[in-house]
């Protein structure tokens, strides 16, 4: 192999990182007249910690690890003075004092302007003092001086050199003390203060913290740290020595290693260090060091491209602090890859790998811009023991273009004076969700609130929070109120086919968008409720276009937003070996549906977060590896204000006690005779409309690529056909003309419907090996709407105790709550199978209209109720407006 290029790059400074801290005091003063020096710069080298003295120039350090460590004093005008202590829990140093440097302040006065020569220098010195200079600047390049001492270029600086490093989100304020380069390798000395960055983005403080891991692993402190702990291969590395110093080297790995290069010894080269927390590495040869964890467009050999350093010891001897900082710097050597690691890729030596970076707080516009505020619409003002609550969610936005980077979590409690009775996790989509709440009869009555926020939103206080009262009553109770005025709207207009109705008599209403005000495109998104006034009396309640208002963030804002953005549901946990401590490793969790395979990595601790993820109800996950066990970390609560609003209502006994509605308004459907002519085998079937038509086993279909073919190859009543970029499964004797969307069956996952985007596309996903049986039923009830007479198609995966999950450790967790369907009888096709006492008539969490198409008709049928049922529209649209209109209409006998 050619000659190595030698370079020296070290720097001055030790630090130990250890549970305990301390605090370090003094007084800092001129060398001459013992005036103290104030606003002068503290700090232990190489490291966040630091602090200014006062005007006393007092100084206090905290939070300073117990160990050695180099306290550097720099005040402008003065020589910075250097101080090596072990710091134990309480540490004076008294009195500190620095000598004027008279010649550092005269080129303070004359250096005002440069010449080209000098920034050619500049944009010399940039490219080697920095690495890399991209998003990495030098803030006052014009406190540095250059002289060429016989084509030695040595450089100084007149004050400490700021540095702004936006790769890893660092301010370095860095005392040059040596700094010169030649044509066979350069020279760094100095000592340096961190301060972190602060940032209002979360994907940029993610990036930061990626940035560092990547900084960090491969380095010469992971290098040594790996030493230490005997973790060498474990954590990626490799060692070799030369067996024949100064043979003449190859460019080829393997031959090299067949005669020349040997596995470094390391099993004894560690020993105590001369102080308390101090080792000394015994490293008398060269040593090769491959990172076979990384990669190196670098290619030393052709056979690999793993990074490749070499590193030399003079006296033999590395001495490192216990997280492995070299604390001789000067006696280091390094060549290759981890050379390349400049000041861009310097990390403060209290960097610990998989620490978070905080997110600060967004100060005026920022924190405006990105406040998002929730609001529920629901059925009914109040309610009953054993009804159920309906309500559609909407988000506002400060700013509408964000709407697709901000949250897509909304949490909705359904809280009593303590704590939450109910708890719903709402996906949302487009700004706008659904869900409900079953009040059984086991509730107590009286007051409650609906509380609904997102994670994002704690950042700015429980005050933004969105709170709407709710009051329950028993069966014996009514609300002895005159109904309150209907609000109308011109901008929604409400209209019926009929003045009024009969009992059980087809409703058709309409509702029209006025959009004759605007010339651009306008879209709208609506909920309607339908009651009873005589059960539900209409009260004076807030309505969407006097809550839904973003308030300016107030003093609950936190001082560091630390609550992330939620896209999808999180799992957070934590690992632990078998010796019960958190472990540093990669997980794989596996879902009991199959239908993909998640790898994430674990902290020092064991911690772990998968984000992003989405499905509803609970779904289980097996973890590899099996050794070990591993616990969820759950979400905290919000710790919620004092007092929240009340619904304060007259309430008087009621004559005939309230009957909840059962919801179940429709007839049994009679099935056709079954002949059986043979035995069959005795199967038990899982699916919830009796006996399918079909039953497929996962054992004849495990040959087949996806489940889509499978099924259209098992199945003859079924093709799978592709149509606008999707798959569709689809009837082959089915009618279907291009430009209106396939009909496809209902599909369930293991009991769960699937409700996002075509089923044919779900089932080219699965893959059926990971599948236990199918039930198809070739048409099934009117309670799943229309799509039922499409059939269904229910997959059933291998369950957590098939021979992939045995014996792995279960994950249990939750995920979207599943919306329920808000169930109408149809009169036209069936009779009533009992009375029909249901107060809401209709609910809709989601009607949608346009400019382009702004009327939209909505049929229901009436109950066994009589009287005035009042209609409440409300919604917005995309141009901002907030709408609520009533109406009434009215059922006679």
């Amino acid at each position: 192999m050619s000659k190595f290029s030698f370079i020296l790059f070290f720097l001055l400074g030790c630090f130990a990182l250890y549970g305990q801290t301390g605090e370090v005091m003094g007084r800092l003063v001129d060398a001459k007249t013992h005036e103290p020096l104030p606003f002068a710069n503290v700090y232990i080298n190489k490291t966040t910690v630091g602090t200014v003295t006062n005007d006393s120039g007092k100084f206090l350090l905290k939070k300073v690890p117990l160990g050695p460590a180099e306290i550097v004093f720099s005040f402008v005008g003065y020589t910075p003075a250097q101080q090596r202590i072990v710091v134990k829990e309480k540490n004076d140093l008294k009195i500190v004092s620095l000598n004027q440097d008279v010649e550092q302040l005269s080129e303070i006065e004359i250096k005002s302007s440069r010449d080209k020569a000098w920034e050619k220098q500049e944009r010399k010195f940039e490219k080697i003092f920095l690495g890399t200079t991209s998003n990495c600047k030098i803030l006052n390049p014009w406190a540095i001086n250059f002289v060429n001492e016989n084509g030695v270029i040595i450089a100084t600086a007149s004050q400490p050199i700021e540095i702004e490093n936006k790769i890893l989100g660092y301010h370095l304020y860095f005392q040059l003390k040596n700094f010169r380069y030649s044509a066979s390798g350069y020279v760094i000395v100095g000592n340096v203060l961190f301060k972190e960055l602060t940032t209002t983005v979360a994907t940029e403080a993610l990036a930061w913290k990626k940035n560092r891991e990547r900084a960090y692993y491969g380095s010469t402190k992971h290098l040594m740290k790996s030493i230490l702990d005997h973790r060498i291969s474990k954590n990626g590395f490799s060692l070799y020595r030369e067996r024949i110093k100064g043979k003449l080297r190859s460019h080829n790995f393997t031959l090299e290693l067949q005669n020349n290069l040997a596995a470094y010894d390391t099993s004894a080269i560690v020993m105590p260090g001369p102080s308390i927390h101090e080792y000394r590495l015994l490293l008398k040869e060269k040593m090769e060091v491959h990172y076979d964890a990384g990669f190196s467009e670098k290619n030393y050999y052709t056979d690999i491209n793993s990074p490749i350093s070499w590193i030399e010891v003079r006296g033999g001897a590395v001495i490192v602090s216990g997280d492995g900082t070299i604390l001789n710097p000067t006696d280091v050597a390094v060549s290759g890859e981890m050379a390349e690691a400049r000041v861009s890729n310097m990390l403060p030596a209290d960097y610990k790998p998989g620490s978070i970076v905080a997110i600060e707080v967004p100060k005026n516009i920022s924190a405006i811009r990105l406040q998002e505020k929730p609001y529920l619409h629901t059925d009914k003002p109040y309610y009953y023991c054993g009804d159920q609550i309906w309500f559609s969610a909407y988000m506002k936005y400060r700013a509408p273009a964000l709407m697709d980077t901000l949250s897509k979590v909304l949490y909705v409690d359904l809280m009593d004076s303590a704590k939450a009775v109910q708890h719903r996790i709402v996906k949302l989509d487009s700004g706008r969700g659904e869900g409900s709440f079953n009040l059984t009869k086991s509730i107590k009555p009286g007051n409650y609130v609906l509380c609904a926020y997102t994670q994002w939103m704690r950042n700015y206080g429980v005050d933004q929070f969105y709170y709407k009262p709710i009051k329950i009553l028993s069966a014996d109770e009514k609300v002895n109120l005159q109904g309150a005025e209907m609000i109308q709207n011109n901008q929604m207009q409400i209209g019926f086919d009929k003045t009024e109705y009969k009992k059980r008599d087809e409703v058709k209403m309409t509702l029209r968008l006025d959009t004759t005000e605007t010339v651009e495109f306008v879209r709208g998104s609506f909920s309607v409720s339908i009651t009873d006034e005589s059960i539900s009396v209409p009260i004076n309640n807030p309505t969407i276009q006097t809550e839904l208002e973003i308030a300016e963030p107030s003093k609950g804002m936190l001082s560091k937003f630390v609550y992330p953005i939620e896209r999808g549901i999180s799992i957070s946990g934590i690992y632990q070996d078998e010796k019960g401590k958190g472990k540093k490793t990669k997980l794989t969790l596996l879902p009991e549906t199959f239908e993909s395979i998640y790898q994430v990595p674990t902290l020092v601790n064991g911690e772990f977060v998968l984000r992003d993820l989405s499905f509803y109800d609970t779904m289980r996950f097996g973890v590899q590896p099996k050794e070990g066990k591993i616990a969820l970390i759950s979400s905290s609560s919000p710790q919620l204000p004092e007092k929240w609003p009340t619904l304060e209502l007259p309430v008087v006994p009621m004559t005939e006690p309230y009957v909840s509605p059962s919801g179940d308004t429709t007839a049994s459907i009679v099935l056709k005779e079954v002949v059986v002519e043979q035995k069959k085998e005795k199967i038990k079937y899982e699916g919830s409309y009796a006996e399918p038509d079909f039953y497929i086993k996962g054992d004849d279909i495990e040959t087949y690529q996806n489940l889509a073919a499978a099924i259209a190859a098992k199945i003859p009543a079924y093709k799978l056909i592709s149509w606008s970029g999707h798959w569709y499964l689809i009837w082959a004797r089915g009618e279907f003309t291009h430009g209106e969307t396939p009909s496809e069956p209902v599909l369930y996952v293991d009991q769960a419907q699937v409700i996002e985007g075509p089923a044919g596309d779900r089932l080219v996903m699965i893959n059926p090996a990971m599948v236990d049986h199918i039930e198809v039923k070739g048409m099934i009830g009117s309670n799943v709407g229309a799509t039922g007479a499409n059939g269904s198609i229910m997959v059933f995966t291998k369950r957590y105790t098939d021979p992939a999950f045995k014996g792995l450790p279960i994950l249990k967790v939750k995920g979207f709550d599943r919306p329920q369907v808000f169930v109408l009888p149809d009169y036209k096709t069936s009779a009533a199978a009992k009375e029909d006492l249901r107060s809401t008539l209709y609910w809709n969490p989601r009607v949608n209209l346009t400019s382009k198409h702004p009327f939209r008709e909505i049929n229901f049928f009436t109950s066994d109720r009589v009287g005035a049922f009042r209609v409440v529209v409300e919604g917005l649209t995309s141009n901002g407006k907030k709408i609520h209109a009533e109406a009434r209409l009215k059922v006679t006998d």
